[in-house]
């Protein structure tokens, strides 16, 4: 009877080790994706147009509701891949306590042994990452910021508006005196202040954001014009990676990831069963050609700033 138990338990206990595998294996996929769309954003900081590419594809991905949504969904996807992959590699190292004597060693390939390093680097950098920008997005550090001429624009019109319509139905002399002042108190905020020269100068037609601003300069502008305003990430890039420990930290944490999915690629094809002797060879080739693209994809960047921003 308590032979069978056992063995119920040990069945169960292998469908969900199954079940993880698969379950990380999918959510691995998943950020493969991910990867490439992050890439393809951030490529656009090398472009030659002043962050302008770079400024409306992430002004995009800021402010689109369904890209909001997503984005809780890729935190959970990032933490989720994470808790897995230790309970995976803890239930490895407890079953296999004592360490291999000379002459019988494992036959896991390097790659597989080094999964759970290069993984342990990535998720550390990720974390400095965010601390980097996303915590200036949510306002937990501060960052460089810009604001879109657009809404500058149409909070001047609709802050003069409200003034001539006050003004129109004053009753009292005090009430004019006070809205003039205002009047004068906007315009000579927008004169003595450069980030709001576009309004009265058109030679900076065609600008789309007023960029680069520090947290006091965004409040100078708010004090008088309520607008919204978002993270400068060309900014901060361009500031960061000028520091040499952070080039070198990225550039240690890309190799890091191109080990990972160079071994990753093929080993989620393998847990869910898409192998064949006739084309495993091929996946094998992709995962490579994959991780080396995303890893010197990303690490080309803070090169790039570090040297020619």
């Amino acid at each position: 009877m308590i032979q069978k138990h056992l063995e119920k338990m040990q069945k169960l206990l292998q469908v969900a080790s199954i079940t993880k595998k698969i379950t990380l294996a999918l959510i691995g996929l998943f950020l493969i994706l991910f990867l490439l769309t992050h890439l393809g954003i951030n490529l656009c900081l090398l472009r030659s147009d002043g962050g302008l590419w770079f400024h409306n594809a992430a002004h995009f991905m800021g402010t689109n509701v369904i890209v909001k949504v997503m984005e809780v969904g890729l935190f959970a996807s990032i933490g989720l891949h994470i808790l897995i992959a230790l309970l995976i590699q803890f239930h490895n190292w407890r079953s296999r306590p004592v360490g291999y004597a000379s002459g019988n060693k494992s036959k896991t390939a390097f790659g597989s042994k080094f999964m759970i390093w290069s993984g342990i680097v990535v998720a550390l950098f990720l974390a400095i990452h965010m601390v980097h920008f996303w915590f200036a997005k949510v306002g937990w550090a501060e960052g460089r910021y810009a604001i879109k001429i657009e809404n500058v624009e149409k909070a001047f019109g609709a802050k003069q508006y409200a003034l001539s319509n006050a003004y129109m139905n004053a009753v009292t002399d005090d009430e004019l005196i006070q809205i003039e002042m205002e009047f004068m108190a906007l315009n000579s905020s927008i004169e003595s202040n450069e980030n709001l020269q576009i309004l009265i100068f058109p030679g900076h037609a065609g600008q789309r954001f007023i960029t680069d601003l520090s947290k006091a300069e965004v409040e100078d502008i708010r004090a008088f014009l309520d607008v919204k305003y978002e993270p400068d990430f060309y900014a901060m890039a361009r500031e960061l990676f000028k520091i040499e420990w952070v080039v070198l930290l990225y550039l240690i944490s890309m190799i890091a990831l191109g080990f990972h999915l160079a071994h990753a690629f093929p080993s989620a094809f393998q847990t869910l069963g898409l192998v064949h002797s006739k084309y495993t060879w091929i996946i094998k080739i992709v995962g490579i050609g994959f991780a080396a693209i995303v890893s010197v994809g990303f690490a080309i960047i803070p090169v790039f700033f570090y040297f020619f921003k």
